[in-house]
């Protein structure tokens, strides 16, 4: 039997067990993250950072059977030990990355669910071919900017004491 390269039957060769794993991952280890440049733009990303040359493997693999494409990028951290963030980049390849994961997640459910509205709502403008000048943010894509940003500062552990 030969097999099609769509990305239906691409999803089907990952399990639901991977996803849950990929889901465990992000949440212990990912970032999801909205980029402001100084020119206005955005650049909407999902990162998971790890150390572990098999576990890296693993992630990109799941990303590459749900048809998503992803990057690897080796850095040093502050003990100058290698480390790689493997990511996800742009709203075109978040979205289905966020929904092949979003039923897993528990720490970071509410901040890929802002990810993701806020994803959902800029292809929504892209795909009405609006001019340069009517591409602006609405109150509510810039409500989520910042709702994002306040859930992942306000879900931290302190280090205070209660």
């Amino acid at each position: 039997m030969q097999k099609s390269n769509s990305a239906d039957n691409q999803q089907e060769m990952v399990s639901e067990v991977e996803k849950g794993w990929l889901a465990g991952i992000i949440d212990g280890e990912g970032c999801l993250h909205i980029d402001l440049d100084p020119k206005g733009g955005t650049h909407p990303y999902l990162a998971i950072t790890n150390s572990n040359k098999l576990i890296i493997e693993k992630i990109v693999s799941i990303w590459h059977r749900l048809g998503i494409g992803c990057r690897v990028q080796t850095r040093r951290n502050r003990d100058k030990n290698p480390l790689q963030d493997v990511q996800v980049i742009g709203y075109k390849r978040l979205k289905p990355a966020l929904i092949a994961i979003m039923p897993y997640l528990i720490g970071k459910a509410n901040e890929a669910l802002l990810l993701y509205r806020f994803v959902e709502s800029r292809l929504l403008k892209d795909s009405k071919h609006l001019p340069n000048g009517e591409r602006g943010f609405s109150p509510a894509e810039i409500e989520l900017i910042y709702s994002l940003k306040e859930y992942k500062h306000h879900n931290r552990i302190s280090s205070e004491t209660n």
